[in-house]
């Protein structure tokens, strides 16, 4: 199975903040490459989604990978067709996947798309028959915890600055 497992553009639509909002997820493509490099080397990204450094060529050679990896989903997600971040599934097995998400483009952070993002994606763990999806997410980030406590996640363990939480789906 390749990462894709939807098709190429999948919408979803959410009215917040009087705000008509219209999400994309589709091919992680050259486009979200190239602006997850930017964006994942912003300080405060980098920190709040725990991503460790990386070079370009760590990053090309990653990218070219992609289309072999069983164990990985990735998307793209576009906001009226600008890229504004990225959301998968990572270390999947048949009974659970990590979620990973976020949000690149600090202009739309607080719009409740992290919502949009995770129902895509848990309906992808749902597709893929998944039992659970957990995350990993660092206590900082309290937006992102509070999101994932009111989808119904659980912590599970603490370790240091890091929290893992659990939801059955």
């Amino acid at each position: 199975m390749t990462p894709l497992a939807v098709s190429p553009m999948t919408s979803l639509s959410s009215s917040t903040n009087a705000l008509r909002t219209h999400l994309q997820f589709e091919r992680f493509d050259e486009r979200f490459r190239e602006k997850s490099w930017q964006w994942l080397n912003d300080p405060e990204i980098k920190r709040l989604t725990m991503t460790p450094d990386f070079t370009r060529e760590e990053q090309l050679r990653w990218f070219a990978r992609l289309q072999e990896m069983q164990d990985y989903r990735i998307w793209g997600v576009s906001l009226d067709e600008v890229p504004i971040g990225a959301a998968g599934l990572k270390k999947l097995t048949k009974e659970d996947g990590e979620y990973w998400g976020y949000i690149g483009e600090r202009r739309y952070w607080g719009l409740g798309l992290g919502h949009q993002m995770m129902d895509f994606v848990l309906n992808e763990a749902k597709a893929l028959k998944l039992k659970e999806v957990y995350l990993r997410v660092h206590r900082e980030n309290s937006r992102a915890r509070a999101l994932y406590a009111s989808i119904g996640f659980q912590v599970r363990r603490e370790d240091n600055a890091v929290l893992e939480m659990h939801l059955s789906v």
